[in-house]
């Protein structure tokens, strides 16, 4: 409502200069005599009347400039930030933990064994199950035969077996250590026993120490 009030002002004082114009120009026109020729005059500065003229135009002009509303400011629409992500490190890594080495049972009849503290050529012979007689020709002995610790013994593979019973003491069963003991002296008394499958059983690692009073699993 306010604009078109603006507007029919601004097409009225439009008229009006208008008017004024017309009728300026009229008076002018009536009160000049014909030019002399060559007289030689010349006019520098404005007429009255076009002085008048010219004020009439510029108050016209500013009373219109003050009416016109102003152009409302571009506004700028806010940019959002982009979302900024903080690199993401990556989980360390744990170390591998290694497995403790355990003792393998030796597969089939080895061709020679080291003999250790607490052991003699008939355990051995029994342990295998190879000929006791053999065992002992192989390796030049006799019954009478001081055999010590760390000789290496030759077994025999004829697959001959041992004479008579193998197993000593039956198992599976339980052994309480006495002073003294190693787990090879222990595997000699059972006969037929392994001192690397005791080890096993009792999860021992070298030098598969024992404790009297301590309480084995004999497989």
């Amino acid at each position: 409502m306010q604009t078109k009030r603006y507007l029919k002002m601004f097409i009225l004082l439009a008229g009006v200069c208008v008017l004024a114009l017309s009728l300026s120009a009229c008076t002018r026109s009536l009160s000049k005599g014909p030019a002399e020729v060559g007289s030689g005059q010349t006019t520098d500065f404005p007429l009255p009347e076009e002085t008048s003229i010219f004020q009439e135009q510029v108050t016209a002009t500013q009373v219109v400039e003050q009416l016109t509303p102003p152009a409302p400011a571009a506004t700028q629409t806010p940019v959002a930030p982009e979302p900024t992500t903080a690199p993401t490190e990556a989980p360390a890594q744990a170390a591998p933990i290694q497995a403790p080495v355990q003792i393998q049972p030796t597969a089939g009849i080895p061709e020679t064994y080291t003999l250790q503290k607490g052991e003699h050529p008939f355990c051995i012979a029994r342990r295998f199950n190879v000929n006791q007689s053999e065992l002992l020709s192989l390796n030049g002995l006799n019954l009478n035969s001081k055999v010590p610790v760390g000789f290496t013994l030759k077994i025999p593979q004829t697959g001959n077996p041992f004479v008579t019973e193998r197993a000593l003491i039956k198992h599976p069963a339980t052994y309480t250590v006495k002073a003294g003991d190693t787990i090879y002296t222990i595997a000699c008394a059972f006969g037929d026993v392994s001192p690397d499958m005791i080890a096993l059983a009792n999860d021992l690692k070298p030098p598969y120490d024992l404790t009297p009073g301590m309480t084995l699993q004999i497989p």
